[in-house]
């Protein structure tokens, strides 16, 4: 199954990561909603995971953003936030139309609950054996390896239906 992992900037002009997690992982950055698009759609997806708030509707906080804040996630209501929760609506929006299954996840906490992360992108990256060129790469790694999980059995499914992120299962933690 091919997933891929997305670390949608907010803005076009800064870098979003990209990763085809399948047989093969492959890396890159893009910028723009139309080479985002095309490069997502280059690789066939079954799965999209998505690093970025989806919120229908008027941004406000969601329960999954009160629990997502012990990994260190922003709340999608602070200025800085509103243009990436904007561009995330949007892209999903225009994915599902196309006929892709696309989840909320959040890197972050992938990386914590598996007990690989570091401030340090790199040496995160060592543990999984990637060579990514900057840390949207990392990230957009960790989104499709949450969706692999995901399709694995092996994540969870966190929040209500204002909101559902996707976060790997915990050692000994049961499916609900």
């Amino acid at each position: 199954m091919n997933i891929v992992g997305v670390d949608l900037a907010a803005k076009q002009k800064n870098s979003t990561g990209i990763c085809s997690l399948n047989q093969e992982t492959c890396l890159f950055t893009l910028y723009s909603d139309r080479d985002i698009i095309e490069g997502v759609q280059d690789h066939m997806p079954e799965l999209i995971a998505l690093d970025a708030p989806l919120i229908k509707g008027k941004i406000r906080i969601r329960e999954v953003d009160r629990y997502l804040k012990k990994y260190g996630a922003l709340l999608p209501t602070i200025p800085s936030m509103k243009p990436l929760v904007r561009r995330g609506g949007k892209m999903a929006d225009i994915f599902i139309s196309q006929g892709y299954e696309v989840i909320e996840v959040f890197p972050t906490a992938t990386a914590k609950i598996l007990g690989v992360y570091s401030p340090d992108y790199k040496l995160m990256a060592q543990e999984f054996g990637i060579q990514p060129r900057n840390e949207h790469e990392m990230d957009a790694y960790l989104a499709a390896l949450t969706g692999k999980l995901k399709v694995a059995h092996q994540a969870v499914e966190i929040g209500d239906d204002n909101g559902r992120v996707i976060l790997p299962r915990k050692k000994n933690e049961e499916l609900s």
